[in-house]
């Protein structure tokens, strides 16, 4: 007797798995991507700017404590003519002298401080301010100062650390 064979042909179509991705599948993946990646870059970038001016305030600091030791040990800040003169590239005498060994020019525009002034209208260098402009974003300026003649405060008598932005000012003291 002849054996039936149960003859019915296999409908192979291949399985999803097997198949792979279409063109539009990885159109939408690859437009997701780059959508998550048009939200997070400048998001981290902004956060970059704002944890290197966080690490400038710390370097400010050092200056700022550099300096209030400097007049307590002569009776002055350093002077913005005289010899020796403050130098905004190199932080002298306040390096000289071991006052201030940071490190803060590589974050500064140039590599150097915008401006420093040690004005007499308080008596003989019993002021100072120094402006810089951070290297990362050069729209946030930093001023560390005890006077009211810095060209930024307006007249404004400041002493400390201050950070400006779009012309709005935080103090670090």
């Amino acid at each position: 007797m002849a054996t039936q064979r149960n003859s019915h042909v296999v409908n192979n179509p291949q399985r999803r798995g097997e198949q792979g991705f279409s063109v539009i599948e990885l159109l939408i993946v690859v437009a997701i991507i780059g959508l998550l990646a048009g939200i997070a870059v400048p998001n981290l970038r902004k956060a970059m700017i704002k944890a290197e001016v966080r690490a400038t305030v710390g370097e400010c600091k050092l200056l700022l404590a550099a300096f209030t030791q400097y007049y307590r040990d002569y009776n002055q800040y350093p002077n913005a003519q005289s010899d020796p003169a403050f130098d905004i590239e190199t932080f002298e005498p306040l390096r000289e002298l071991g006052f201030y060994n940071g490190l803060i020019n590589r974050r500064l525009w140039d590599n150097k401080a915008d401006a420093y002034d040690s004005p007499d209208d308080r008596g003989n260098n019993q002021e100072y301010w120094l402006e810089m402009t951070l290297n990362v974003d050069p729209t946030v300026r930093v001023l560390v100062a005890d006077s009211d003649d810095a060209p930024v405060s307006g007249g404004q008598a400041l002493a400390g650390v201050y950070v400006f932005k779009n012309g709005v000012m935080t103090s670090f003291k």
